[in-house]
């Protein structure tokens, strides 16, 4: 009965192939995603029946802005990097607002960063993301990338572990008008917000569509991890207005006083359980970059990622995206898991 074997290596060929065509059809359905997210590069999706003002960043800043997370590498003023901070068993990162005494010579891109953003310094109000009646789904795109010794940036995996000494910093791209928060919190406890931050537009956080968001702000410097391993957990929130009960612009100088350098607004139980909920209602699209491995190869130069420029439509893709499932929603929030071992 020769066909019975026969039969038994089809079934098994049918069995070790399965895997495999989920794993292409996986795939492309993560390439349409982000096909789908980079053709609306370019694109405006508001209103065009109301006039409202819209906050827009400055490129310029007063005096040197520290942010740090609590992944245990600190930025001192000058945006120098120092680990292990004392009183804190994780890394902290501090971001470094140096354009005070560092201007960018790329006058193109500031060009381009004054039509995206200019700080009012007063009540944000931002344009609703509309065409013909119909939202936009509220999406983010982020690349994680890891700084070599050169000062370059190179893209890495959602899986990539890191040890002490790497140095990594953040691209966000947000896909509507809204409003952007980024919060840290250690091992998912005790979150603190580290944008918006005072020192930067003046607490401003206008999230404009396919404008780059950095973190930290000003990519010639990076987090570096310290000596002590934690699991990291970067909370980004995309919402078209803003979070109730969370301070920016002058609520947020004022509850800083003159504490501005280091000033982390934080987040009471209830108050983060709200925030987090954002993450619980709908469901979220996720897709990896299918072509990460090719931007992998080549790093990128710091300048070259600069914060608040308009992501042309030709620009590598982020590394993953995430879009709401319903064009309802009015929130998204996003976890990016650090592992520091």
């Amino acid at each position: 009965m020769p066909f019975k074997p026969l039969l038994a290596l089809a079934a098994f060929a049918l069995l070790c192939g399965a895997p495999a065509a989920r794993a292409q059809q996986q795939q492309q359905q993560d390439q349409a995603v982000i096909d789908d997210f980079v053709t609306s590069r370019g694109v405006s999706f508001d209103d065009p029946g109301k006039k409202t003002t819209q906050p827009q960043r400055q490129t310029t800043h007063t005096g040197p802005a520290t942010h740090r997370s609590n992944s245990g590498a600190r930025n001192p003023g000058a945006g120098g990097v120092a680990s292990g901070s004392k009183g804190s068993s994780s890394t902290k990162a501090s971001q470094t607002n140096t354009a005070s005494n560092k201007t960018s010579t790329d006058k193109g891109a500031t060009e381009n960063a004054r039509e995206n953003a200019a700080d009012k310094g007063g009540v944000q109000t931002v344009k609703a993301s509309s065409t013909t009646g119909s939202l936009q789904p509220v999406g983010l795109g982020y690349t994680v990338f890891m700084k070599d010794k050169s000062g370059g940036l190179l893209a890495v995996d959602t899986s990539q572990e890191y040890k002490s000494g790497d140095r990594i910093a953040i691209s966000l791209e947000p896909n509507i008008e809204g409003y952007i928060y980024i919060f840290n919190a250690e091992n998912d406890r005790d979150p603190e917000m580290l944008f918006p931050n005072v020192v930067l537009d003046k607490g401003a956080n206008a999230a404009h569509a396919h404008v780059r968001e950095t973190y930290p702000a000003d990519l010639d410097y990076a987090f570096e991890f310290d000596q002590t391993p934690a699991n990291e957990h970067v909370y980004v929130i995309v919402s078209r207005r803003p979070l109730d009960g969370v301070p920016t612009g002058d609520a947020l100088a004022q509850f800083c006083g003159k504490s501005r350098d280091d000033c982390y607004w934080k987040p009471t139980p209830e108050q983060w359980a709200r925030i987090k909920s954002g993450a619980a209602g709908g469901r979220v699209t996720e897709a990896k970059n299918t072509q990460l491995a090719q931007l992998q190869k080549q790093p990128v130069q710091p300048s070259t990622l600069q914060r608040g420029i308009k992501i042309k439509r030709d620009d590598p893709a982020p590394a993953v995206v995430r879009v709401n499932a319903s064009p309802d929603s009015d929130t998204l929030v996003t976890v990016i898991k650090l592992v520091h071992k």
